[in-house]
C-alpha cells in the first residue's frame, strides 16, 4: 500500500509583496506607505495600550470615609497618604505648618477667652466667641491676668493666618473650601520671597512661645477648664503639649504633626494617591479616597458617591458617649454613629460594597472610663450591670449592628 504523498504548500505568507516589473520609484513609494500604516498601527496599539494601564491604574481601590463630623476621617486619609507615598506627603509638610499654627493659636486664643469670660473684671472690650459660660473656680490671679494681656496678640495672628490660608476670601477654615486652602498657601510661598505675613505670625508666636507654655502648664487654668468640662486634649488639632517645639520661629512640621493638623471638611474631596513603595501594595494601581464633611447637613451629599467606590471605611468615635453633636445637641454623638452604621448595612443598594467599622479614638474612651466616667449613665441600654470597661464597652457597642448580611436578607 502506497503512502499518499505529503503535499507542500509552502509559506503561508509571502516573503515578498513586491509585484513583478516593480520600478524603483514604485518601490520606495510603497515601502514609504507601508512604513506609514504602521507607524498608524503602532501609534493605536500604544494609545490601547495606555488606555488598559491607565484603566487598571483607575481599577484600584476606591475608597469612601464615611462617619459624623470629628470622627477622624481626614485623620485616616493623612495616614494612607503618608504609608502609601511618604515621599509625596514629605514635600507637603513645610504648607501644613501655617495650619499648624492657627491650630495651636485658636488653643491659647479659647483658653484666654474662656478665662477672661469667667473674670468680667479683667475683661477689656474683648468678645468671647464659642467660650463655654459654666462655673470657674473664680477670680483670676494677678499672674494670669498678666498673662492674658501678654497673649492677646495671638487674636490678631489668628486673623492673619486665616487670611494667608484663605488667601483673603474667608474669615474661617470651616467653610465649604476643601483644599483650596493648599492651593492658596503653595501659590503664595512659590516665589523666592516669603510670604511677609506667615513671616510675621511665626515670629510673634516664636516670641510668645514661653507665655503659651506657661499658660497651659498653669495648674489653676486646667482645674478650672476641668470645672467647666472643657477638654481641648480631646479636640483635632492640639497642639499645646507641643508649645515648646512649634513656637520655635525655625520649626519645621513632622509627618506625625501633619496628620494631627485639623482643617475641618465641609466639601467632599477626591483624593488620588500613585503608591511608591510595595510591601504588598500594587505600585501599578492608583487609590482614589473621597473624604466628605459629616455634619447632618452634609449626609445627603454621600449618596453621590456610593456608585463609584468598592469600599465604605465607617469611623465610629466611642469616646464620643457623653457628648452632643455641634449642629444638635438633642442628638448624642454615639447613638448618632449607631444609627448611622446601622443605616449604611441595611441599604441593599450598598451590598456590593466592602465595609470596614473603625472603632476610633479608643485612647480617649479608656481615659474618660477610668477617670470613673460610667457609661452606662449616658448608654442605658449597656446596663450598669456590665464592666465600665473599654474592652467590654467596645464589643457591646456595635455588636448588634455588625451583622450586615442578616439585616440586608
Amino acid at each position: 500500500m502506497s503512502l499518499a504523498k505529503k503535499k507542500s504548500w509552502g509559506p503561508l505568507w509571502p516573503l515578498s509583496t513586491s509585484p513583478p516589473n516593480e520600478t524603483l520609484q514604485e518601490r520606495r513609494t510603497r515601502q514609504a506607505d507601508a512604513a506609514l500604516a504602521k507607524a498608524r498601527s503602532d501609534h493605536i496599539d500604544n494609545v490601547i495600550e495606555a488606555e488598559r494601564k491607565q484603566k487598571q491604574r483607575c481599577d484600584g481601590p476606591k475608597i469612601l470615609l464615611l462617619g459624623q463630623s470629628e470622627s477622624g476621617k481626614s485623620t485616616v486619609l493623612k495616614n494612607f497618604q503618608l504609608h502609601l507615598a511618604p515621599k509625596a506627603f514629605e514635600r507637603e509638610t513645610e504648607i501644613w505648618r501655617p495650619v499648624i499654627h492657627l491650630n495651636l493659636v485658636r488653643s491659647v486664643n479659647l483658653i484666654v477667652n474662656f478665662l477672661l469670660s469667667c473674670n468680667p473684671s479683667s475683661r477689656d472690650s474683648i468678645s468671647t466667641p464659642s467660650v463655654p459660660r459654666r462655673s470657674s473656680s473664680g477670680h483670676l490671679s494677678h499672674g494670669l491676668r498678666r498673662l492674658c494681656v501678654r497673649l492677646a496678640p495671638l487674636r490678631q495672628v489668628e486673623r492673619d493666618l486665616e487670611n494667608s490660608l484663605s488667601g483673603g476670601a474667608m474669615r474661617s477654615l470651616s467653610g465649604n473650601r476643601g483644599s483650596l486652602w493648599k492651593e492658596a498657601f503653595a501659590t503664595s510661598t512659590s516665589s523666592n520671597s516669603t510670604n511677609p505675613g506667615d513671616g510675621t505670625s511665626r515670629r510673634m508666636i516664636a516670641a510668645l512661645g514661653g507665655d503659651i507654655v506657661a499658660l497651659w502648664s498653669d495648674s489653676s487654668v486646667q482645674m478650672m477648664l476641668q470645672t467647666a468640662g472643657i477638654s481641648l486634649e480631646e479636640q483635632p488639632g492640639f497642639f499645646l503639649d507641643q508649645a515648646v517645639r512649634i513656637a520655635k520661629e525655625d520649626y519645621r512640621p513632622e509627618p506625625d504633626d501633619v496628620v494631627r493638623a485639623r482643617v475641618p471638611t465641609a466639601g467632599p474631596e477626591e483624593h488620588i494617591i500613585m503608591p511608591e513603595r510595595e510591601h504588598g501594595i500594587n505600585k501599578s494601581k492608583n487609590w482614589t479616597i473621597y473624604d466628605v464633611g459629616g455634619t447632618q447637613s452634609h449626609r445627603a451629599a454621600w449618596a453621590q458617591f456610593f456608585d463609584q467606590v468598592n469600599t465604605i471605611i465607617f469611623l465610629a468615635p466611642l469616646s464620643g458617649f457623653n457628648q452632643v453633636l455641634v449642629e444638635n445637641p438633642d442628638v448624642n454623638r454615639l447613638t448618632d454613629s449607631v444609627k448611622l452604621w446601622q443605616m449604611l448595612c441595611s441599604n441593599k443598594i450598598l451590598s456590593r460594597i466592602k465595609f470596614v467599622l473603625f472603632l476610633n479614638k479608643m485612647d480617649i474612651l479608656d481615659a474618660k472610663l477610668q477617670s470613673g466616667i460610667e457609661f452606662s449613665s449616658y448608654v442605658t441600654s449597656y446596663g450598669s450591670e456590665r464592666p465600665n470597661e473599654t474592652k467590654a464597652v467596645s464589643r457591646c457597642t456595635f455588636k448588634t449592628s455588625s451583622k450586615r448580611q442578616n439585616m440586608l436578607n
